[in-house]
């Protein structure tokens, strides 16, 4: 279920589903959490999410240990308006999947360390490699002349 989260001119959020006013902090909270949200504009309802997660996004990146490095910052202004554009973005979106697929895989096998360091150590190098294979893949899926069509494609040819 969708969280809404209506933003007012003042710049204050207010979560409906709990009746209260939250900060951008407790937003970031939510979301680390794994819930899902919509933020709408409390006037016009219209959905503003995407600029509410881009200011969510710069002030963390303010904060001193940033994700997004001046390098991959200016190849995203470069892909903006060129041909390959949405290519891009599948391909950031298929690369943050699986690295979001991986945290959770190594967060659960910290958790039962009943394994050897050896083992474990093994465990994830074979994970990467399969994780380097599945982005290689999204990356060539995204652009093969079909991509974005669906399983359509895949289904004709086998």
């Amino acid at each position: 279920m969708t969280r809404v989260i209506k933003k007012y001119a003042n710049r204050r959020l207010y979560d409906t589903s709990r009746s209260r006013y939250i900060t951008l902090n407790d937003l970031k909270s939510l979301i680390v959490s794994g819930e899902s949200i919509r933020v709408v504009d409390a006037k016009s309802r219209e959905n503003i999410t995407r600029e509410v997660l881009l200011q969510l996004v710069a002030e963390q990146e303010s904060l001193g240990r940033p994700i997004l490095s001046e390098a991959v910052l200016t190849a995203l202004v470069r892909f903006y308006g060129h041909p390959l554009q949405q290519i891009a973005t599948r391909y950031i979106e298929s690369a943050l999947g699986l690295l979001q697929s991986q945290q959770r895989q190594v967060t659960e096998q910290m958790r039962g360390l009943l394994v050897s360091p050896v083992d474990l150590a093994g465990k994830m190098t074979r994970q990467n490699v399969e994780w380097l294979r599945q982005l290689q893949k999204g990356f060539l899926d995204a652009l093969s002349p079909g991509a974005g069509h669906g399983d359509e494609a895949d289904e004709d040819s086998g």
